[in-house]
C-alpha cells in the first residue's frame, strides 16, 4: 500500500488587462481542461510541468498519484469571474473528495488576472489551504513572467520559476518541484523563502535567456543555487500587461536558512535593479524591418516577428499591418501566419480546395490595430487544425487550432487558423503541407518562444513594431492600478526592505 498520497493540479493563464478578449470557460476547454485520470492521457510523456510531476512521482513506489484538475487557456484578456470560480469550485471539489493528501503539486502561471480579483493565484492557494489544512506541503511551478505576491508565500515557500525563455525548462521545473516536495514529506525538510519585489515594469521582448540581461540574472541565480543552504532561486521578469498592484519584477529565494534566503535575495535584487536599462529596446517599423530583410543574403528564411500581436502575449492574432506590407511586397517564397480568422476559414471550406474565394482577412477582433484586408485568394489546403508539437517548447503536447486553411494571395502563402495561437512550432505549418524552412521571408505572430523550434530552420530574426495590444511601448497603455512609482513609467528607487520570513515544516 502506498505511504504517500500526492495530488497534482494545473491552473494556468496569463491575463492582459487591456485585451478586448475576455477569457471564458470555453477558452479553457479549447486549450485544455482535464479532470481526474484524463490528466494522464493529456500530459504523460509531455515536456510540461505536469509531465515532470508525473515522471518523478511514478518512479516512487511509495507514492500514490492523485490527479485533480488541470485547466489552461491561451493568454488573452482577464479571466471572467464565472470561468475562474467554475474551475476553482471544481478544484476544491476534487480536493474535498480526494481523501487525505500528504502533499500537493500545482502548476500555476503567476500572471492571471480575474474580474474583481487582482491576485487569483494567492486566492486559490488560500482556498486550497482551507481545504487541506496548513500541514500539507505544497510546491508550485511559476512562469518567468509571473507577478509574484507576498501573499503567495504565506501558503508555501516552494515556488519554482522557469529559468529559460523560450520556456523549454517547464518539465525540469516540474521535476524540481516534485523532488522538493518529496524531500519535505520524507525528510521533514524546513524551507524559508525571501521575496524581493522591485518597482520596475519590464517589457519582455529582451528577456531571452540565451543572451542579454536576463541571461545575466539567470546565471547569477544558478551560481547562488550552488551555495550552501540555498535551495532554489527564481528570477521573475513580471508581466507588464497586467494592470494590478502586484505587477513587476521580483526575485524569490528558497533556502534552508532564513538569513541565507534574505541575503541572497537582496543581493540578486540589487543586481537586477542595476541592469534594468538593458531591458529597454527600440524596434524597427514594419516597413523598416521588411527593407532590412530584403537586403539580407541569407540562405535560410528571414523571420519578421509581429510581437505586438503575439497570442501568447495576449494578442488577438488578427492584426493586419504586417500582412498588408507582405501582400504589397508580393514576393515569391513569402509566408504569413497564423492569422486568426475562423470566418475566412468557413468561406474557404465552402469554396473548396483549388478554387478562388473573396475574403476579408483579419482585423475583426482588433480593428483599431488594422482593418480587414480584402483579397482574392486561392484555397490550397484545409485541415481540422490538430497536430503535436515537435519542438522543445511544450514538446509532444497536442494542439488544436480549431481548423486551418492554407491560402495564396498573389505570391504570398497565408495560414489561417481557427483560434489565436502563437506560431511557436513548425508543425503549425507542416501539418497542412507548408514547409517554413523553404521560404525566404516569413511573417509570424510570435515573440520569443518560437525561437526554440525555429532557430535551427531560419537565418535572421527581426522584431517589428506593428500596432497591437502587446506593444513593446508600455507608455501606450492607460494603467490605473500599478504600484507607484514604478520604473520606467515613473522615476523610482529600490531599497532593500526587511521582510517577514515564513517558516514551513511538515
Amino acid at each position: 500500500m502506498s505511504s504517500y498520497r500526492i495530488g497534482i493540479a494545473f491552473f494556468y493563464h496569463e491575463s492582459h488587462s487591456f485585451s478586448p478578449l475576455k477569457t471564458e470557460i470555453e477558452q479553457f476547454v479549447q486549450e485544455g481542461y482535464f479532470i481526474g485520470t484524463e490528466i494522464y492521457k493529456a500530459y504523460s510523456g509531455t515536456k510540461t510541468e505536469v509531465g515532470g510531476f508525473l515522471d518523478v512521482l511514478k518512479q516512487e513506489k511509495q507514492v500514490e498519484i492523485v490527479p485533480l484538475v488541470c485547466a489552461a487557456a491561451v493568454p488573452s484578456g482577464v479571466v471572467s469571474s464565472a470561468a475562474y470560480y467554475t474551475i476553482e469550485k471544481q478544484m476544491l471539489h476534487a480536493l474535498t473528495h480526494a481523501g487525505p493528501l500528504d502533499g500537493l503539486l500545482i502548476a500555476l502561471h503567476g500572471a492571471m488576472v480575474v474580474e474583481h480579483l487582482f491576485d487569483p493565484e494567492a486566492h486559490l492557494l488560500g482556498q486550497i489551504r482551507s481545504c487541506i489544512g496548513n500541514n500539507v506541503p505544497i510546491a508550485t511551478t511559476l512562469d518567468m513572467h509571473a507577478n509574484v505576491s507576498e501573499d503567495m508565500l504565506t501558503y508555501t515557500p516552494l515556488h519554482f520559476g522557469f529559468k529559460t525563455y523560450p520556456h523549454v525548462d517547464m518539465y525540469e521545473q516540474g521535476v524540481n518541484a516534485a523532488r522538493a516536495l518529496l524531500t519535505q514529506i520524507k525528510e521533514s525538510a524546513v524551507y524559508y523563502a525571501s521575496l524581493k519585489k522591485l518597482p520596475m515594469l519590464l517589457p519582455s521582448i529582451n528577456m531571452r535567456t540565451a543572451e542579454g540581461p536576463m541571461k545575466k540574472m539567470i546565471d547569477l541565480a544558478k551560481q547562488a543555487e550552488q551555495e550552501e543552504d540555498v535551495y532554489n532561486v527564481s528570477v521573475f521578469g513580471g508581466f507588464p500587461y497586467s494592470d494590478i498592484p502586484i505587477a513587476g519584477a521580483s526575485v524569490l529565494v528558497a533556502a534552508l536558512n532564513p538569513e541565507k534566503a534574505e541575503k541572497t535575495a537582496n543581493t540578486l535584487a540589487s543586481q537586477f535593479w542595476n541592469i534594468k536599462e538593458e531591458f529597454i529596446v527600440d524596434l524597427p517599423t514594419v516597413e523598416e524591418g521588411l527593407q532590412t530583410a530584403l537586403k539580407l543574403s541569407n540562405t535560410k528564411p528571414t523571420v519578421l516577428a509581429d510581437i505586438a500581436d503575439n497570442p501568447l502575449s495576449c494578442g488577438s492574432g488578427d492584426t493586419t499591418e504586417l500582412l498588408e506590407y507582405m501582400l504589397k511586397l508580393n514576393m515569391t517564397g513569402t509566408l504569413f501566419g497564423g492569422l486568426y480568422d475562423p470566418d475566412s476559414i468557413k468561406h474557404c471550406v465552402q469554396a473548396g480546395i483549388g478554387n478562388y474565394v473573396s475574403l476579408s482577412l483579419g482585423g475583426k477582433v482588433s480593428p483599431e490595430f488594422g482593418k480587414p484586408v480584402e483579397v482574392e485568394a486561392k484555397v490550397v489546403a484545409l485541415s481540422e487544425g490538430e497536430f503535436y508539437n515537435s519542438g522543445p517548447f511544450n514538446q509532444h503536447l497536442k494542439v488544436n487550432v480549431k481548423g486551418a486553411a492554407h491560402i495564396q494571395v498573389g505570391e504570398l502563402d497565408i495560414l489561417l487558423i481557427g483560434r489565436p495561437v502563437s506560431a511557436n512550432d513548425p508543425e503549425l505549418f507542416r501539418h497542412i503541407g507548408i514547409e517554413p524552412a523553404k521560404k525566404k521571408i516569413i511573417g509570424l505572430k510570435a515573440k520569443n518562444h518560437f525561437r526554440a523550434a525555429f532557430e535551427p530552420l531560419v537565418g535572421s530574426i527581426i522584431y517589428v513594431d506593428a500596432p497591437g495590444v502587446a506593444s513593446n511601448r508600455l507608455t501606450t497603455f492607460n494603467y490605473q492600478h500599478l504600484p507607484s512609482p514604478i520604473w520606467p513609467l515613473q522615476d523610482a528607487k529600490y531599497e532593500s526592505e526587511k521582510r517577514r520570513k515564513e517558516k514551513w515544516m511538515h
